[in-house]
């Protein structure tokens, strides 16, 4: 134990928070939005005082511009550093910010109304004393500024809640996502756990029936298969040829084990590009040997078909057989065809139809789906 002794006052196997700001990071958008709102409103209260100087005949107008531009130019830079101030509050709340803004905004309009009245007294040789001549004038000036530092406050703050609401839809939308992709994977692991047990009880029959030669066989063709399975991604469509070619080696399997088993697979021409969700055929392929094959007299036939319906693609699994006494009334409740439903629910909406047909010896089911390409 001495070298597993723990620092004092420490918990172990908890990790430390190290600083990091929790708030959105403001992207170059944002801040080219805020820039090109800064400087349109700077740049047009700096076009109207210039403009109406000329207007009122101001001998003076154009170094009183020149004032103006330094002036001005203080007003952006408190601007700027107004918005410093609210990247430093990026963890809070957006109200927080906004009452930030809404406090500062007039104490910085009164600051900057007494700055632009210092400028322009200097530059008219005015005695610059801290007395208000006329109150009406100073009001006049001091509410002009506070109104136009409250309407840049409230542009730079509708701004940041546009930019606010995207990003919150964004990860809204990268959530529901999550979520999505986390559902169907769990809805494809089911499957695998019940493939793998009804293939080893597959090979374990043959062992007790001293067919071990072909369990030798059939485990080889098992492990092939997985292989080619276990790779594939249940998030991804893939075309149709590869999916009959996965059920080809299954089914090839299966054989082994039912040798009076025939397997039939038609595929147009102009489908096998067509795009399906990988491995949603597995579930019924499965139910047609549990329920179909294995209580069937032989012989007994499964057929995978693809179809096209105007726009929507259907795939259909049947088996036929002489049905035994013992054979349930219908399966349509099972775990593997209640899967299949959810999977494609999920993956089209109601944009999908999955229909199950029984009759004598025979048990279909149907797939309905938008008709798409693999890229």
């Amino acid at each position: 134990m001495d070298g597993l002794t723990l620092n004092a006052g420490r918990e172990p196997f908890y990790v430390e928070e190290t600083g990091v700001r929790h708030g959105r990071v403001e992207t170059r958008a944002e801040t080219r939005a805020k820039m090109v709102l800064t400087l349109a409103m700077w740049g047009a209260s700096f076009t109207i005082f210039t403009f109406f100087g000329h207007l009122a005949g101001n001998p003076h107008e154009l170094a009183s511009a020149g004032v103006r531009v330094l002036v001005y130019g203080i007003g952006i830079s408190v601007c700027y550093l107004m918005h410093r101030l609210l990247l430093r509050l990026a963890h809070r709340s957006f109200r927080t910010r906004a009452l930030t803004l809404a406090v500062t905004a007039p104490l910085v309009a009164e600051l900057f109304a007494w700055l632009n009245y210092f400028a322009f007294a200097a530059f008219d040789g005015r005695t610059l004393r801290m007395i208000v001549i006329s109150w009406n004038d100073a009001a006049h000036v001091l509410s002009l500024w506070t109104w136009f530092f409250i309407a840049w406050t409230g542009l730079y703050l509708a701004i940041e809640y546009s930019f606010d609401a995207k990003e919150e839809a964004r990860r809204s939308a990268e959530l529901r996502n999550l979520a999505h992709n986390a559902k169907l994977r769990a809805l494809s692991n089911q499957i695998n756990p019940h493939f793998l047990f009804n293939s080893l009880n597959s090979i374990s029959s043959l062992i007790l029936d001293g067919k071990s030669a072909e369990a030798e066989k059939m485990l080889t063709g098992l492990s092939t298969f997985f292989r080619s399975t276990l790779s594939i991604d249940p998030l991804i469509d893939v075309s149709i040829e590869h999916e009959f070619d996965v059920h080809r080696r299954y089914l090839a399997i299966e054989q082994m084990r039912y040798p009076d088993l025939t397997v039939d697979f038609d595929l147009p021409e102009d489908l096998r590009t067509a795009a399906v969700p990988a491995l949603i055929l597995q579930p019924l392929v499965e139910n047609a040997i549990k329920h179909g094959v294995a209580k069937s007299m032989p012989p007994t036939t499964i057929r995978i078909s693809a179809g096209r319906d105007g726009e929507q693609l259907v795939l259909r699994v049947s088996n036929k057989g002489t049905v035994g006494p013992s054979t349930p009334v219908s399966c349509t409740n099972g775990i593997g065809l209640a899967n299949v439903r959810e999977r494609l629910a999920e993956h089209y909406g109601p944009a999908q139809d999955v229909s199950v047909v029984r009759g004598p010896g025979r048990y279909e089911v149907s797939l309905a789906i938008p008709l798409e390409f693999v890229r």
